[in-house]
């Protein structure tokens, strides 16, 4: 049980484990809508590059190449995407998979892994779920598949200008030319744990929908499904299937592959007897290999703490985790106040704090209350950490943006990719239009393997990194206090550029020197953090008495050797004069028992004296 926990606990911590949270705009507080993503994914090194795709039109027959999915540095190199995905130094081009018929014209978007929110604002976030079926691709032998969901979600974006289309077009294309999901492992280790997908898909129309996808029968084809989010909720995606039971006449709410039931039936994995339920049909149950509690409480939480915060009225229990075979957590709620952009650039960098689960307390946080917990091995012990929204290992998130329907504002203006590099518990959401055609250098520049200051990816991770030297006073006392003013500030900005109405090339110039100027100030506030926390001294002047030694909490203290030191490991040689002695029958004699013999001891010997004396006096005879 031991062995199998652990390994459980070792795939989840390897996939794309993020997290998406979508608010419709009817439950918002300007009446916009916002998608957020967290892409959680660690476990190997990866592309920190956020790219702009360009616009484009094709000849007729064109054909669009299909990619794998490659995680590290470059994941691309190709001439058909724009020149940031050009080869350089000597890099050779990306080997395609296949083709597909290409359109007329294709939207321009950003793509950081998946593609992310395109020119006319259609937007998404992607968060990798399990499955009861595992596909490959065809570029190894016993794959049939075609498309993985990074470039589903990049097809969609050059394509649609709204969720239904994106939803129809990834789920045809699925169906048609096959999916797979690259963490699937091979036929001799199937990876179930993270070979399916889930998206969150909104758009300028007002609508926000959820799309699952999975490989089809045969490990070829697809299955998939979707549903619409209802006006003034907010729904949340953590590694696991929240579709539940669909009504696939209202195709207003639902939209499915043609096999989504019948596949479920012929497999037994769902009888004509019950309401059809996707999740419960589709999703792997890991109780049935893994026991324990690590996939209901590795997803389930995360769910009740988004749904707890925007909705608190509903009393959910954070206990019940995520189930497969029966709903613990509504697929979205209704919001008890209007949710803000500030208020979810909050959430994301969130470790439960003041809950029952708050990851900077207890010995686990260690010294200095710090909410990180590394990736095993486990030295195989059963067990776990509490999985929070903001991670150690997150590479970037982003919040999706789209004004409302209503404002009747240009496209430039209406979507607003905001966009965090490195961990969110450390980082500043800067906006950048959906609309602009180019992004500061420092955005496009860098790897995680080489340090570079040009980079800004480097520049908020190593803020984060130093500030797991003391958590508690770094990151909550100075980093904190530089990321809100810093996050207030860029949202005045952005409002600022709305209320003027900037045109596009005036956007985005604005848009690139405020994420220009903020990653210069990230780097300095780095060199005050170098400077300011070492050797765990805070030294804040050059006057010995700038220099403090803030030491340990006693909560903390009281928990480590400290409060037993030395113990048994010193011997004080003048122990027998002043500590505890052992007498002749074994039992100890304490100092106040020593000294009361002393003093009857004296006592005696002055009565005797005195008895010896008068007996003296009174038998004296002279002999004169």
């Amino acid at each position: 049980m031991h062995v199998l926990t652990v390994l459980a606990t070792a795939l989840l911590s390897g996939v794309h484990a993020c997290t998406v949270i979508g608010v419709t705009h009817k439950a918002t507080a300007d009446g916009s809508s916002l998608l957020a993503h967290t892409d959680d994914a660690g476990g190997g090194a990866a592309d920190t590059r956020l790219i702009r795709v360009p616009a484009a039109n094709h000849e007729p027959g064109s054909k669009r190449a299909v990619y794998n999915f490659f995680g590290g540095y470059p994941r691309l190199t190709t001439k058909d995407r724009g020149p940031l995905y050009f080869p350089v130094d000597n890099q050779t081009l990306s080997t395609p998979i296949g083709y597909i018929p290409q359109v007329p014209h294709t939207f321009a978007y950003f793509d950081q892994d998946y593609g992310m929110m395109n020119e006319v604002q259609l937007s998404i976030a992607e968060s990798t779920c399990t499955a009861k079926t595992v596909g490959w691709s065809k570029d190894v032998p016993y794959g049939f598949n075609l498309f993985g969901i990074a470039e589903l979600t990049k097809v969609a974006l050059e394509r649609c200008d709204s969720a239904r289309c994106a939803v129809q077009t990834m789920g045809d294309l699925a169906v048609e030319y096959g999916f797979f999901s690259e963490d699937s492992g091979d036929p001799a280790k199937p990876g179930y744990m993270d070979s399916a997908e889930a998206l969150a898909i909104s758009d300028k129309y007002g609508e926000l929908w959820v799309f699952h996808v999975l490989t089809g029968p045969h490990n070829a084809s697809a299955v998939w499904a979707a549903q619409r989010v209802p006006d003034g909720h907010v729904t949340a995606i953590a590694n696991s299937f929240v579709i539940r039971e669909m009504n696939l006449s209202d195709t207003s709410t639902f939209l499915a592959s043609s096999n989504v039931i019948s596949f479920a039936q012929d497999m037994g994995w769902h009888s004509p007897d019950d309401p059809f339920d996707f999740a419960k049909a589709y999703a792997w149950d890991d109780l049935t290999t893994f026991p324990g509690k690590i996939l209901p409480l590795y997803a389930g939480r995360r769910l009740w703490r988004i749904m707890d915060t925007v909705a608190p009225s509903l009393q959910l229990d954070p206990r019940l985790g995520y189930q497969v075979n029966f709903t613990t957590y509504p697929f979205s709620v209704p919001v008890d106040a209007p949710v803000t952009l500030s208020q979810l650039v909050h959430l994301l960098g969130d470790h439960y704090e003041g809950t029952p689960f708050d990851m900077t307390q207890g010995l686990g946080a260690g010294p200095f209350h710090a909410p990180i917990r590394y990736d095993g091995p486990f030295q195989n012990m059963s067990g776990g950490w509490e999985r929070p929204i903001a991670m150690f290992r997150t590479m970037f998130s982003f919040i999706l943006q789209i004004q409302p329907p209503a404002a009747h504002l240009p496209s430039h203006l209406a979507g607003t990719a905001w966009y965090a590099q490195d961990s969110p518990h450390g980082s500043v959401f800067l906006p950048f239009s959906c609309a602009q055609s180019s992004l500061p250098l420092s955005y496009v520049t860098g790897n995680q393997s080489v340090f570079n200051t040009d980079s800004a990816w480097r520049a908020f991770n190593f803020v984060n990194q130093w500030s797991m030297l003391r958590w508690d006073v770094i990151n909550g006392q100075d980093v904190q206090e530089v990321m809100n003013k810093t996050q207030t500030r860029a949202i005045a900005a952005h409002a600022s550029w709305l209320r003027d109405r900037l045109n596009a090339t005036e956007l985005e110039a604005a848009a690139n020197a405020l994420a220009t100027d903020v990653v210069a100030s990230w780097w300095k506030l780095a060199w005050v953090l170098v400077g300011k926390y070492s050797g765990g001294y805070i030294t804040t002047g050059e006057k010995p008495a700038q220099m403090l030694t803030p030491g340990y909490s006693k909560e903390w203290l009281v928990q480590t050797e400290f409060a037993g030191w030395p113990g048994k490991t010193y011997m004080d040689p003048m122990a027998p004069y002043r500590y505890p002695q052992q007498n002749d029958k074994g039992t100890k004699s304490n100092a106040v028992e020593i000294v009361g013999f002393m003093v009857l001891g004296a006592l005696l010997a002055v009565g005797t004296h005195y008895l010896v004396q008068t007996t003296r006096r009174d038998g004296y005879t002279s002999f004169v």
